[in-house]
């Protein structure tokens, strides 16, 4: 099952690039997420947006921007339906010579095969902590 739920979280950011890249519209994420799901942001926002919030969040966080990009680094399986995806984003500022980055991690729920929940963390070692993942 394993396997399966990190190819479910895979197809949802590769999603996430086409919507980027203008290339679907945004509501193709809703393939891969359960009606009532939900994303947890660290604090100190602390909010907990639904899928269509998160996408109107994203794009303001992506706003000042001149170039903006993520990847996903790895993919983990951590037990009990959850995936972590580590991730480094970098934004140049607009306006600005200025690279800003940042490693992160999400941890996602699937459940059937649909995303049910996802929690941020600001870095990646609270990211592995939270999963049980921590050396």
């Amino acid at each position: 099952m394993s396997e399966k739920n990190i190819e479910v979280v895979r197809q949802f950011l590769a999603t996430f690039i086409e919507v980027d890249e203008a290339l679907v519209e945004a509501d193709r994420l809703k393939e891969y997420c359960a009606p009532e799901a939900t994303i947890a942001l660290p604090q100190p926002m602390g909010a907990e947006l639904h899928v269509d919030q998160f996408i109107a969040f994203r794009a303001g966080w992506m706003e000042p921007y001149d170039e903006w990009d993520y990847e996903p680094e790895k993919f983990l399986d951590a037990g009990s339906n959850r995936v972590l995806v580590l991730f480094h984003q970098r934004g140049k500022l607009r306006e600005s010579d200025s690279w800003i980055e940042m490693h992160y991690g999400i941890v996602y729920t699937v459940e059937e095969g649909l995303i049910v929940g996802a929690r941020m963390y600001l870095s990646q070692e609270g990211a592995l902590e939270a999963a049980g993942l921590s050396e």
